[in-house]
């Protein structure tokens, strides 16, 4: 599994896409649905399945989001974490920590597993969005 660092970019969400892109329901759904669209519209990825669950056996969890590359086949395994006050309680990327990581790589695999299809590599990526006045989308790509 290449989780090797390749880069991060930042974008600054501007406040009509985050309106028109919030769902109703909870801010991890928004989250979600804000890094989807960043996913496809800004990285060229086409997205494979939302919220992945794994609800029997030892292991249980959710993988957010996967999307493939369409250029080299790469599976995109995206965490996505939203905060809606950085400043107060610490941003998105702070809420990953060692535990969840090994996590989301142990869901991978379990992913990996029951999929029919095959993928040339897998990236797991963050996207972390800090909501509130000035809001912004960190996208890290291969940090997990």
């Amino acid at each position: 599994m290449d989780t090797t660092t390749d880069t991060t970019h930042h974008r600054a969400l501007p406040p009509e896409l985050v309106a028109s892109l919030q769902p109703p329901g909870p801010l991890g759904q928004h989250g979600e649905a804000l890094a989807a669209h960043h996913l496809v519209a800004d990285d060229g990825l086409a997205i494979v399945a939302r919220n992945w669950r794994l609800a029997s056996g030892e292991l249980r969890g959710e993988l957010d989001l996967l999307a493939q590359d369409p250029r080299d086949g790469t599976l995109v395994v995206c965490e996505v974490k939203t905060r809606r006050d950085a400043q107060r309680f610490g941003g998105a990327v702070a809420a990953v920590d060692a535990r969840k990581q090994a996590r989301i790589r142990s869901l991978t695999a379990a992913f990996l597993r029951s999929s029919d299809r095959r993928y040339a590599r897998v990236r797991l990526d963050l996207v972390a969005i800090d909501l509130g006045q000035r809001p912004q989308l960190s996208h890290l790509v291969g940090v997990l």
